[in-house]
């Protein structure tokens, strides 16, 4: 296969299997708060190309008694590629940090592959009762990662040939549409109009998988499955999901859902990038968190 194919097809999707690598010496945390005894922790976990400015707001809601934490994954904000993304990992990385507090109050944000670090994350810390999870958009265990790996091939590979190039970056931005707008975007109007909105909205913005990102963010999700702590743990958790996701689709969600015993919040005509498509989203989220509202109300 000539090089360029191979890049596209990569497209933030293309996963490879790797074994587990030694500990980071420092875990990818960050906070620009001064809390010091927090009553509130709130950790961003963002997916696969993103950082914790997908979570726009969130990221102001440091004060004198709440602490943001933002997580940074390979390749991103600075981070080194390797040791690559380990979901138990960086759950238990989350939690230790935690539990630093554990008279806090524990709100773990996930998106995507931040999601499933959430979950994880969340039956790790002690006193889980005192732990909300929102998980958005979230990845689904095994096989949820192969299947979307072999629909990110497909849908990559019919936008490049749609487009009639293998450039990299022209596709991705294409293949962008589709995850913002969900599936069968095209057979929409109104949505065709949307879409050359966003093109220009995001030109130049949008993140490539290429230098080892998509696979050194992304490989862990593979072979994921529930861990016993992530299924034993009393922590209040919901989601959030588009009704039209073309990488996790809605009903694979909901088993996921119905597993850990937590609702699911469809976002109506949205595909997988609800948090740029739902301007109002991370208000819904930070009452849900707060107990001021009903998590789908």
């Amino acid at each position: 296969m000539k090089p360029g194919l191979w890049l596209v097809l990569a497209a933030g999707l293309v996963l490879a299997a790797c074994g587990r690598t030694p500990e980071t010496a420092k875990p990818p945390l960050y906070t620009a708060g001064q809390a010091t005894a927090p009553d509130q922790i709130t950790f961003l976990l963002p997916g696969a190309l993103t950082t914790a400015d997908i979570f726009g707001p969130a990221n102001d809601w440091n004060s004198a008694r709440h602490l943001v934490i933002e997580y940074r994954l390979p390749g991103m904000r600075g981070e080194p590629l390797s040791p690559p993304l380990d979901i138990l990992r960086a759950a238990t990385q989350v939690a230790a940090y935690a539990n630093r507090y554990p008279r806090a109050r524990i709100n773990l944000l996930g998106y995507s592959t931040g999601a499933a670090i959430a979950i994880e994350a969340a039956g790790r810390i002690t006193d889980s009762q005192r732990v909300r999870v929102v998980a958005i958009s979230s990845a689904t265990p095994f096989p949820g990662a192969a299947l979307a790996l072999a629909r990110g091939i497909v849908g990559v590979a019919g936008t490049a040939l749609r487009e009639g190039t293998l450039d990299r970056q022209t596709v991705w931005d294409e293949y962008f549409i589709t995850l913002y707008l969900g599936s069968g975007w095209r057979q929409s109007s109104e949505k065709r109009a949307i879409a050359d909105a966003i093109r220009r909205s995001f030109e130049g913005r949008i993140n490539t998988p290429g230098d080892g990102r998509g696979r050194s963010q992304s490989a862990s999700l593979l072979a994921w499955t529930l861990s016993p702590e992530a299924l034993a743990s009393t922590a209040r958790i919901t989601f959030f999901h588009g009704e039209n996701d073309p990488v996790f689709p809605l009903p694979q969600v909901r088993r996921l859902a119905a597993r850990l015993n937590a609702p699911v919040c469809v976002l109506p005509e949205d595909g997988h990038m609800v948090l740029l498509s739902r301007p109002d989203l991370m208000e819904r989220v930070k009452r849900v968190i707060a107990d001021q509202a009903s998590p789908c109300g």
